[in-house]
């Protein structure tokens, strides 16, 4: 089967979803073994990104992906293809929440920066103060001008 067919069929079937939506699963009858392109359906839509399930997305490929038909031989570069995006969006999404976390520190640490300044800011200004408000000193007489 032609990969073409199948996102344009499985675009026909998903639509993209303007809200966060769950995707359903394709209606399976008792005691039916889904055929390889329903479970190829079925694992694109687990593998969506906002409403998917990537580990069973994830164990339906590997399941395809383990098949020796015919048809599964042919659907084989598009599987792994899948499982390669499944695992790139796994490593990215660690990545990002790695990221935020070190933002978060980060951001965290300018502020209490920011606070240590200004409470040395008021200490010298504090300081500054003190010193206006003394007498003015006095030349010394032992002082050579």
């Amino acid at each position: 089967m032609c990969a073409a067919f199948l996102l344009t069929a499985c675009a026909s079937r998903v639509p993209a979803p303007a809200e966060p939506e769950v995707a359903q699963p394709l209606p399976v009858q008792a005691g039916d073994e889904p055929e390889d392109d329903d479970r190829l359906l079925r694992a694109i839509q687990a593998a969506h990104p906002r409403t998917g399930d990537p580990a069973r997305a994830r164990e339906l490929l590997d399941a395809l992906l383990a098949a020796d038909d015919a048809p599964a031989r042919l659907q084989r570069p598009f599987i792994q293809s899948l499982l390669e995006q499944l695992a790139e969006r796994q490593r990215l999404g660690n990545a990002n929440q790695r990221l935020t976390q070190q933002l978060e520190r980060v951001t965290q640490q300018g502020r209490e920066s920011q606070q240590r300044a200004d409470e040395l800011q008021r200490k010298i200004d504090a300081l500054t103060d003190i010193e206006r408000s003394l007498p003015a000193r006095a030349p010394s007489r032992g002082a050579v001008r």
